[in-house]
């Protein structure tokens, strides 16, 4: 972040955006935070301590940034192919329209909070052969 960013309007587009000083009962993990600032959107997940991690990691897949851009790509392959994805290991990254991003943060947030939902999505990728991680790319 650039000394200018500090200084920079940003408007809060979800319930879950940074800054909030709790969250709505709506939603049960704070993790995610959808802002736009200048004309450009991004949706962002804090990685490390998700709901579903334990599911994941007994599938065998680590619940990193590159797998959660699997996921993206795997569940919602319309919207991922007019965004742009820029994840790191503590971090899901996703760059685009507002709009976008909603629908986005909507479909992942069953597997980010659901273990069931999570096992389901796990369950049907082993069924088509595809590993997550990297999917996509």
């Amino acid at each position: 972040m650039g000394i200018f960013d500090v200084f920079r309007r940003r408007r809060d587009l979800g319930p879950t955006a940074a800054g909030r000083p709790e969250r709505p009962a709506s939603q049960p993990h704070p993790g995610f935070r959808l802002v736009e600032a200048d004309g450009t959107a991004s949706l962002t997940l804090d990685l490390g301590e998700l709901p579903t991690d334990g599911v994941v990691e007994e599938s065998g897949e680590e619940p990193n940034g590159a797998f959660w851009e699997g996921v993206a790509h795997f569940v919602a392959p319309e919207l991922v192919s007019r965004l742009e994805l820029d994840s790191e290991g503590s971090m899901f990254a996703a760059y685009g329209a507002p709009a976008d991003l909603g629908a986005l943060r909507d479909r992942l947030l069953p597997l980010v909070n659901e273990p069931g939902s999570m096992a389901t999505v796990l369950d049907r990728a082993a069924r088509d052969g595809v590993t997550l991680e990297g999917h996509g790319r």
